[in-house]
């Protein structure tokens, strides 16, 4: 039996697919951030990646991570719910310390970035 609405239906369920993606990657990857002791640390999860595919970026008060993979080994792929590519802008809660080290460590599929913080207070609260 010829359905020609099959055909609408599942270009229009592969549109939400690819808009939610778009929203996903929004979110993704999970991070962590929190200062101490003169640095603000961020934790990245993104397994699956190679280190040589990750690039960070420090750029005035932000952090771009990028990052891209190949999932598809060949063959017909039916559903991918893993993201191929990664942009991450972080919004640092200081201006970073342009003189000091920042490093970046990539272990167990998760991103650790180090960043010497300048002009970061806590304000107690009352």
């Amino acid at each position: 039996m010829y359905r020609p609405l099959k055909f609408y239906s599942n270009e229009f369920i592969k549109n939400i697919n690819d808009r939610a993606q778009e929203i996903i990657s929004f979110l993704y990857p999970p991070m962590t951030m929190y200062q101490e002791n003169g640095y603000i640390y961020i934790d990245l999860d993104m397994p699956g990646f190679k280190k040589d595919n990750i690039s960070v970026t420090l750029e005035k008060s932000y952090v771009v991570i990028n990052a891209s993979r190949e999932i598809n080994k060949g063959g017909t792929v039916f559903e991918n719910q893993r993201p191929s590519k990664v942009f991450k802008r972080i919004q640092l809660p200081g201006e970073p310390d342009k003189n000091a080290d920042v490093s970046a460590k990539y272990e167990d599929g998760v991103l650790h970035l180090s960043i010497p913080a300048k002009d970061v207070k806590s304000i107690k609260v009352e």
